[in-house]
């Protein structure tokens, strides 16, 4: 199996577990009718939905180097707790930070991807509830 699809596929295990755990933990095989079922598999697949799709909008604002500055800020800070020896070993401008940062992709399309697919049955079951 290609690594990428791992990614996918620990995100939907995840995300899956997540939607059983909220099944089964506020009472989906006590319910006794079609709208609260319905109810329950809406809320189900919609938190980890959000969560994975969220993760994924923030690593995508951290990707694009939204929180660079503070990064900088945290690691000169560090940097200045240190002896001297270590300061000059690890010293930095702001735009070599910002290559070396900027050179380090992290992905993020699997979560938007992998919460996407939990948005859509999370929609139809809503729509499902409010029909019922």
């Amino acid at each position: 199996m290609n690594r990428r699809w791992i990614k996918y596929a620990a995100a939907l295990l995840i995300g899956g577990a997540a939607a059983c755990a909220l099944l089964f933990g506020r009472g989906f095989l006590a319910a006794e009718t079609m709208r609260e079922r319905m109810r329950l598999l809406s809320d189900a697949f919609l938190v980890p939905g959000a969560l994975l799709l969220l993760a994924g909008c923030l690593l995508w604002i951290v990707r694009e180097g939204t929180f660079a500055g503070m990064g900088y800020t945290f690691r000169k800070l560090w940097n200045s707790l240190h002896s001297q020896e270590y300061q000059a070993a690890h010293k930095e401008s702001y735009a070599e930070y910002r290559a070396r940062k900027s050179a380090q992709k992290t992905p993020f399309l699997f979560l938007l991807v992998s919460g996407g697919v939990f948005l859509l049955p999370a929609v139809l079951f809503t729509i499902l509830y409010l029909l019922a």
